[in-house]
């Protein structure tokens, strides 16, 4: 059974052992602290005194499993610190050197997708659009600019592991490179109004070559 859809894009993987990392960790933390509550109460509480069923739980032998546990519990957070750090680095702060440069705009309630034109640079005049549906090339670095046009929308691609926010008036250059050739889906994550369930696009990855000959379909329209 998949949990995850499947993993498309470079930096998927990476994405996916901080949430098992982390998952794996609390579960057991979880499952001990159940068993600590449950087993003295189902097991022992009949024997006990009055004055030992409600003990205060003062002093360092009263309260060392809690101290025990701070300490369990701080070292798996610096682990994961130190595990997920340079993942969010390489994803977040990190640009690799652009192959691909798009623009992905979202507004009330379609996804609007600017590529450069035959003259190989955005934001002139021979840049070329397409709606709902995102052209890319596999294995290339994308940037992505990512805008809002009227209220907050939210470009999530579940395949990549990509989330990103975008607010009216600002422009977050993002990057992702899609590793498998396919058609994928790319929603809206936040609730952006009447139409927002119906706010979806394909992401259509293609080889290099048939990419060159799908971007030269849009020049001539």
């Amino acid at each position: 059974m998949r949990i995850f859809p499947e993993n498309a894009s470079s930096y998927g993987a990476d994405v996916d052992f901080i949430f098992w990392l982390i998952t794996g960790v609390i579960t057991v933390a979880s499952i001990i602290v159940i068993f600590l509550i449950l087993y003295p109460i189902l097991t022992k509480n009949k024997s006990r005194t009055k004055e030992q069923r409600y003990q205060q739980g003062k002093g360092f032998q009263k309260l060392k499993l809690i101290y025990l546990g701070i300490a369990i519990l701080a070292i798996a957070d610096f682990y994961f610190l130190f595990e997920e750090g340079p993942i969010w680095r390489n994803i977040e702060e990190t640009l690799p050197e652009k192959e691909v440069h798009v623009i992905v705009m979202g507004r009330q309630w379609l996804w609007e997708f600017t590529y450069p034109g035959p003259d190989g640079k955005l934001y002139t005049a021979d840049d070329v659009k397409t709606i709902n549906k995102l052209y890319l090339p596999v294995n290339k670095n994308i940037h992505m600019d990512l805008q809002a046009y009227d209220v907050i929308h939210s470009v999530f691609i579940p395949h990549a592991r990509f989330k990103q926010d975008v607010l009216p008036g600002r422009n977050i250059t993002k990057w992702v490179k899609m590793t498998k050739t396919g058609t994928y889906p790319l929603t809206c994550a936040e609730i952006c109004g009447i139409g927002h369930a119906n706010m979806k696009a394909e992401i259509v990855v293609l080889l290099n070559e048939d990419y060159k000959k799908q971007m030269a379909k849009l020049y001539k329209k």
